[in-house]
């Protein structure tokens, strides 16, 4: 009798260590897949041209010994972009440090000495990219325990959104990583702690010092201050109320310091972001340079996919339905603030919403897992099947753009598909000028003109599109002007996505015209 109780107490017992093996087992498996699909291809030859900014920067910090991250200072950087202002401020700096990190692990000497230390800023990115994978298992396990947050980190892991800001020395991973610890801190407690007050607090101020329209989320520090229902003492709360300011305001110092000793210096930069976002940004804009809600619907429809979207839609229902008010404060407070205001600016870039990309997707694994247990509820016997199909329904549609961004455009394989088509259409028309132009304006049509004016010979003409509304609308003009006739169409490795920095920065649509003369 003893030894059979004894028996059943060991099997009872290893049930749950078991369990957390198999969580922590898959848990691991997400976060591998995660840095796989991000270090891939991260030393390939693809650009951003954005990255000549932490390049010079930080290559300047370097040799000066001096850490002012002020563009200014950067002798190397292009003239348009040498001068006075703070933007990235942090990010900047925690670039620095992490290569001063690398510097005293053993035997990467090769590694970050290589093109002036490049590949180790690329790879920072690589590695707060990752870090974000396992913040979103973590949020994802206290918004719906393991199964949510497998799913949440899954689709984290795949994103393509997420996955090509990590193979770019820039600062949207590291402003994805702060913003989930920004969310991690202020998460709902029973009981305050003033520590998640601070520590969310000094993520914010470093979030502003990298970029101003983090100002949006300087409420969230005192969410756990107000939401907490144990709060020992008034003077706690008061105290925690307190630290939200001198938080944000010392996270902000920590990462531009320069900002403070130099504040028209930090308000020059913002003005430039404001001129940026303020006027026309062709291919990102409208041609009439009305709001771009519609461009940045369509292009999360179409890189997250409509069940992903409804499952998101059904996440936040039931966040509301259960009363978990501060949970959806905080998880859907940043997606509704940030989506609204980009919303309403004249310039479309995917990357500023980058950082509360997790959180819908976290809102969409809790909406997945609640949509699969009810329906496999009505469908007990294919529960299995209903959870195969939603999985692969709301993965397919980022996973098949992930993997040809992957194999395709950073792995160089694009590029020499695309040189090899172009020397074939050459081979096919000898002799004929080339030229190469993108018509987001009338001028290149106007030298086409002039061209003609001054020679009857031909010219094979490339004109590289976006899927944008000013290469659309000056093709007609081309049309209307040109005696052509189109002898090749290269539609790039994203035809089906809207105009997106996919297009801009990695594969265009190239249309080919034969142009004989002017009409």
């Amino acid at each position: 009798m003893n030894d059979s109780s004894e028996n059943v107490a060991a099997i009872s017992g290893a049930a749950p260590l078991r369990e957390q093996w198999r969580w922590w087992l898959a848990a691991v498996c997400v976060v591998v897949l995660g840095f796989g699909l991000r270090v891939a291809y991260y030393h390939g030859g693809y650009g951003h041209p954005d990255e000549t900014i932490t390049t010079e920067v930080v290559g300047q910090m370097r040799r000066s010994g001096d850490w002012d991250t002020n563009w200014a200072k950067a002798v190397n950087l292009s003239t348009d972009l040498r001068y006075d202002q703070y933007n990235f401020s942090s990010h900047l700096s925690a670039t620095f440090w992490f290569y001063r990190f690398v510097k005293v692990v053993p035997g990467t000497l090769a590694w970050r000495s290589e093109d002036a230390g490049f590949w180790v800023y690329r790879f920072f990115s690589v590695v707060l990219a990752t870090l974000t994978v396992w913040q979103a298992l973590r949020l994802g396990e206290r918004v719906g325990g393991r199964v949510l947050a497998i799913g949440a980190g899954v689709l984290v892991a795949v994103s393509v959104q997420l996955v090509q800001d990590a193979h770019y020395a820039r600062p949207e991973a590291f402003v994805t990583m702060l913003t989930m610890a920004v969310v991690g801190c202020c998460w709902p407690r029973e009981k305050m702690s003033l520590w998640a007050v601070a520590g969310g607090s000094l993520a914010v101020g470093l979030l502003v010092a990298c970029k101003v329209s983090m100002l949006l989320l300087v409420w969230m520090p005192l969410v756990p201050s107000l939401a907490g229902r144990r709060v020992a003492t008034v003077r706690d709360r008061v105290l925690s109320l307190a630290l939200v300011p001198l938080g944000i305001v010392g996270g902000f110092a920590v990462g531009a310091p320069g900002a403070i000793a130099n504040p028209a210096a930090f308000v020059n930069g913002v003005e430039f972001l404001v001129n940026q976002y303020g006027g026309l940004h062709p291919p990102h804009s409208h041609l009439d340079g009305r709001t771009v809600a519609d461009m940045l619907a369509a292009y999360y429809v179409v890189t997250l996919g409509w069940p992903v979207l409804a499952c998101a839609g059904l996440g936040v229902g039931v966040l509301a339905w259960c009363r978990r008010w501060g949970e959806l404060v905080v998880l859907a407070g940043p997606v509704l603030l940030f989506a609204g205001y980009f919303s309403t600016r004249g310039v479309f870039f995917e990357r500023n919403l980058s950082h509360v990309l997790p959180l819908f997707l976290i809102l969409a694994a809790m909406g997945a897992v609640v949509g699969v247990e009810v329906v496999g509820g009505w469908l007990r016997r294919r529960f299995i099947a209903v959870a195969t199909l939603s999985a692969v329904a709301l993965l397919l549609p980022s996973l098949v753009l992930t993997l040809s961004l992957l194999r395709t455009e950073f792995s160089g394989e694009g590029s020499k598909l695309h040189m090899a088509f172009e020397a074939d259409l050459k081979a096919k028309h000898p002799g004929v000028a080339w030229k190469e132009v993108s018509l987001l304006n009338d001028g290149p049509l106007a030298e086409l003109a002039e061209r003609f004016k001054a020679t009857p010979a031909p010219v094979l003409l490339r004109i590289t599109d976006f899927n944008d509304e000013w290469n659309a609308y000056n093709l007609t003009l081309f049309a209307a002007r040109f005696e052509a006739v189109l002898v090749a169409d290269y539609p790039g490795t994203f035809a089906r996505v809207p105009v997106c920095t996919l297009h801009t920065y990695h594969s265009p649509h190239d249309r080919y015209f034969l142009v004989t003369r002017s009409k």
